[in-house]
């Protein structure tokens, strides 16, 4: 029977979580017989027929138990891949139905879509109706395909003929020795989990590069895979990797060479100042190695553990890098702090002109405040994890290309949304698999609150508790109930001037700006007490668009306080911050800014110069 939409409305992962626990309790029990059986088998050490017999028996025991621990591994690995599919079911039904609300839709229980009864059949209404109908129908197909696979594992088991799929090659009982690239992160969580330590070892010391990239890996072990992809390693067969930084750096060498050779061949040649096709060809391959060498040179630096401790700042976890082909870009991701242990983590999403180069330092030390910071707020920054998250390819600002083009482009969003929901969702099956729960915050920037946005739309309920969005062009969803997150837990920050970015994507594409959003809570925006801050900045300008986070402001201590489990700062509680830390506040210095703010926050004319600051030489300056 063909699965509908009203079948799917009443899935749910809870009944799948319970088998889970159930057949891995029963794989460690397995596997520990099957361990007493092979010690027990090593013990026997005298000769005789009645030894032999013994022997004989305990190998045809010990080869049932093997079978029996790969069977329950089997249906281990299945359940854990449908409960993954079915929370991808579920979020996508629940911003279908966000979706259907906020255009006047129904989807009735056949799937098909219609207008509301008395809704006004507007255009927008039937172009709303015939963009849910796809969706429904993805996610039918989708679902079907999740059913589908779990019967064929299921199969395969109650048969007989599954395998962990090593051969001869076999190294740990019952599990695959190996990841497989369409392993879903509750899948990987519970696959690592399942390995015996030796294994794990040998996997992140030895095998870094199959294991790195791995969604659902606990942060100690992506970071130590990929420290060693970095920095070098011997394989399992004892052969040396120079790793990918002596690599960027020899391909420097490399591209210095064929540009000094491209221009030695034709220094004979007359020259008109511009450069011919080779050596541009030559050129541009060498500035893209040195943007890579550079890239990874950084990622050495800000997550070098000496350099950190010195600075009494928290261990950096290494949980990835990349380089990606197609778009010639870096993307890394550094956690401060240990996500494995830390009862609150936050993930920070910037946007366009980001680069691992230029940026991570940046959004490090911006994260490293953010941890301090959650101290204000009654947590103990010791058990805070927070993120920098450059693990995607963002658009451009840069002129003399027309990079800046690419902001434009909602592409890097719908590609990058899915791979960010995909990671927070192994943080998650992650501290699952290990029975760890912990306080998980989406803060999102810019375009990446845009990219955020869709991601949390397409996450499971449950992985984010908290959603951010600060100076935002588009949230990514018409309406807040699309997010797989608590509408009551999804803020909203906006400063009231100097920030242009905000609301000014397409809502068609990137969403509707998350000021609009009904149910949202609005944070202070208050970013004065930043050194950078343009209180007479236009509207129209972005003067103040990156002051969100910057040092002294309420608008970082608003984000630090949702990090922290927390509610925003109150008024009260903000000035008796300032108090504390010695500090008058820019309102408080500067009466005629507060007026100014008011005007800007109720759209109404500013007062004139002379109301506000008689005498204050920045009246030239109104």
């Amino acid at each position: 029977m063909a699965i509908t939409w009203a079948n799917i409305l009443e899935w749910e992962t809870a009944p799948l979580d319970e088998i889970a626990q159930t057949l891995f309790e029963a794989s460690q029990g397995l596997r520990k017989a099957y361990e007493k059986g092979e010690d027990d088998l090593k013990a026997v050490q005298s000769e005789g027929e009645a030894v032999n017999a013994m022997r004989a028996t305990t190998l045809a025991n010990l080869a049932s138990l093997e079978r029996a621990l790969t069977n329950v591994n089997g249906a281990l690995m299945a359940i854990e891949g449908a409960r993954d599919g079915v929370g991808t079911v579920i979020a996508n039904i629940d911003s279908a139905m966000a979706y259907a609300s906020a255009y006047s839709c129904v989807i009735a229980p056949d799937g098909s879509v219609r207008a509301a009864p008395h809704a006004q059949p507007t255009r927008e209404t039937m172009e709303a109706a015939h963009t849910l109908s796809e969706t429904v129908k993805k996610t039918l197909e989708y679902a079907d395909q999740v059913d589908t696979d779990l019967y064929h594992a299921l199969a395969n088991i109650n048969n007989d003929r599954y395998t962990d799929g090593d051969g001869a090659n076999n190294k740990v009982v019952g599990v695959p020795d190996f990841p497989q690239p369409n392993w879903s992160p509750s899948q990987v969580a519970t696959w690592w989990n399942s390995l015996p330590e030796n294994h794990k070892q040998l996997l992140m010391d030895h095998r870094p590069d199959d294991i790195r990239h791995l969604d659902g890996l606990p942060a100690y072990a992506r970071d130590r895979a990929n420290r060693f992809a970095l920095d070098g390693y011997f394989d399992d067969k004892g052969e040396y990797h120079k790793g990918a930084l002596a690599d960027a750096e020899q391909a420097v060498k490399d591209a210095q060479k064929e540009y000094d050779a491209a221009r030695t061949l034709l220094s004979d040649e007359p020259r008109s100042g511009h450069l011919n096709s080779e050596e541009r060809a030559a050129k541009e391959k060498l500035d893209r190695a040195l943007e890579k060498y550079q890239d990874l040179k950084a990622i050495k630096s800000q997550t070098d553990p000496i350099s950190r401790m010195t600075r009494g700042l928290a261990p950096a976890y290494l949980l990835d890098f990349n380089y990606d082909e197609k778009y010639q870009r870096t993307t890394a991701i550094v956690s401060a702090g240990n996500p494995d242990t830390a009862t609150h983590v936050s993930t920070l999403v910037p946007g366009i002109g980001t680069n691992v180069r230029g940026d991570l330092g940046y959004y490090m030390d911006v994260n490293d405040r953010l941890r301090a910071q959650t101290a204000h707020a009654g947590v103990d920054p010791n058990n805070v994890a927070t993120i920098s998250y450059l693990g995607y390819v963002a658009p451009k600002n840069s002129f003399h290309d027309l990079g800046i083009v690419q902001a434009a482009d909602i592409g890097y969003a719908d590609r990058a949304a899915p791979k960010l929901a995909q990671f927070e969702e192994g943080l998650r099956a992650s501290a699952n698999a290990r029975g760890h729960t912990f306080t998980n915050t989406l803060l999102t920037h810019s375009y990446g609150s845009t990219t955020g946005g869709k991601a949390a739309a397409l996450m499971a309920p449950g992985t984010v508790d908290r959603l951010i969005l600060a100076g935002s062009p588009g949230g990514g969803v018409q309406a807040i109930d699309e997010y797989s997150v608590p509408k009551e837990q999804v803020y909203v920050s906006a400063v009231p001037s100097g920030d242009f970015v905000e609301g000014l994507g397409f809502d068609f594409s990137y969403g509707k700006d998350p000021r609009e959003l009904e149910g949202i809570t609005h944070l202070s925006g208050d970013a004065t007490g930043s050194a950078e801050y343009a209180p007479l900045a236009g509207k129209m300008t972005t003067e103040n668009h990156m002051a969100y986070f910057h040092e002294g402001t309420r608008t970082s201590q608003d984000f630090a306080n949702i990090i922290a489990g927390k509610k925003q700062t109150t008024d009260e509680e903000w000035d008796a911050l300032q108090t504390a830390q010695g500090k008058v506040t820019e309102l408080e210095r500067k009466p005629w800014l507060k007026k100014l703010m008011e005007a800007a926050e109720k759209e109404t004319p500013p007062p004139s110069p002379s109301d506000v600051m008689p005498g204050d030489p920045l009246q030239r300056h109104w």
